[in-house]
């Protein structure tokens, strides 16, 4: 009779480790860059949509081909990694890019829009003379210039690269 527990046991054991595998596959699967994103470093997926640059903020190519968002920056580290990236990537000094910042008309405050969410810039590495107050430079754009990245305030009428970013966390609450 005891060798019968001990086999049920083992049974046991063999499904709670293959529910582990399963669970781990899952997490695993959910770290990884959907194609044709490019995972740069261990964090960040970009996708960079250089084919040509488009002529407005509003021809939002991540949103509507896409379906995510354009490239939020929240630190530093985030937006080291990003520019080396880019530089390595060949991108010359002066190339706009696109990010998802933005400020509504009359309003001072920048803010990084998520589908039509929008929260505040915590970070910034504006160029000189930067944020602009003028009228109509609603729009945060990258700048890259000597393998960095600097924000400056633009028309929404300017022409740029788009760089869309995949959040690798599944978590609901993580608002870009």
């Amino acid at each position: 009779m005891p060798n019968r527990w001990y086999r049920l046991g083992g049974r046991w054991t063999a499904l709670w480790l293959s529910i582990g595998m399963l669970v781990g596959l899952q997490l695993a699967h959910g770290m990884r860059c959907k194609v044709p994103y490019e995972k740069v470093q261990n964090d960040y997926c970009y996708f960079i949509a250089d084919e040509e640059p488009l002529a407005s903020s509003f021809s939002n190519f991540c949103y509507q081909d896409k379906r995510t968002s354009r490239v939020c920056l929240d630190s530093d580290a985030e937006m080291r990694v990003l520019a080396d990236h880019l530089y390595a990537s060949g991108y010359q000094n002066g190339t706009r890019f696109w990010s998802a910042g933005h400020r509504w008309p009359g309003d001072l405050q920048f803010y990084w829009n998520y589908f039509g969410r929008a929260r505040s810039i915590n970070y910034t590495n504006w160029l000189a003379g930067e944020p602009s107050s003028g009228m109509g430079r609603n729009c945060v754009l990258l700048t890259l210039q000597a393998g960095e990245l600097f924000m400056s305030t633009e028309s929404c009428y300017t022409r740029a690269v788009d760089i869309c970013e995949q959040l690798l966390s599944n978590e609901p609450t993580v608002m870009h």
